[in-house]
């Protein structure tokens, strides 16, 4: 075989013969290229979905709790983080909804967050 014009491996840097179009030595360095990338992403949605997961396990839990209005401050001390939403909605009364998955709440003017599933929506809306 051929060196092909100094063409190297993108996993492992070694030469690649062969193919002009080929990227990898063989198909060990291929596979492990693509699992590595693969592992990257999945950290970062990881980390995402596990945010999203225990902020929607407090905000159940202030639910079960029979609870639908609760102070922001005592949200943050259970570990609620702010930013970790799946939408949010500007209502045309300048309130911001935010909501995880079924679950949806807005801040009141005096610090209070309520809750409410998606299903259940206040009679005021």
């Amino acid at each position: 075989m051929k060196l092909s014009n100094n063409r190297f491996c993108l996993n492992c840097g070694l030469p690649v013969y062969g193919r002009a179009d080929k990227k990898y030595c063989d198909d060990h360095c291929r596979n492990d290229f693509h699992n590595n990338r693969a592992v990257h992403n999945s950290r970062l949605t990881r980390l995402t979905h596990k945010k999203l997961r225990r902020n929607y396990e407090i905000l159940s839990g202030v639910m079960q709790a029979g609870v639908s209005e609760i102070p922001k401050d005592e949200l943050l001390v259970y570990g609620f983080q702010i930013k970790s939403v799946t939408e949010s909605e500007l209502r045309e009364d300048g309130t911001m909804i935010y909501g995880i998955y079924d679950i949806h709440y807005f801040e009141k003017p005096n610090r209070l967050i309520e809750v409410y599933r998606k299903s259940d929506v206040p009679s005021y809306w």
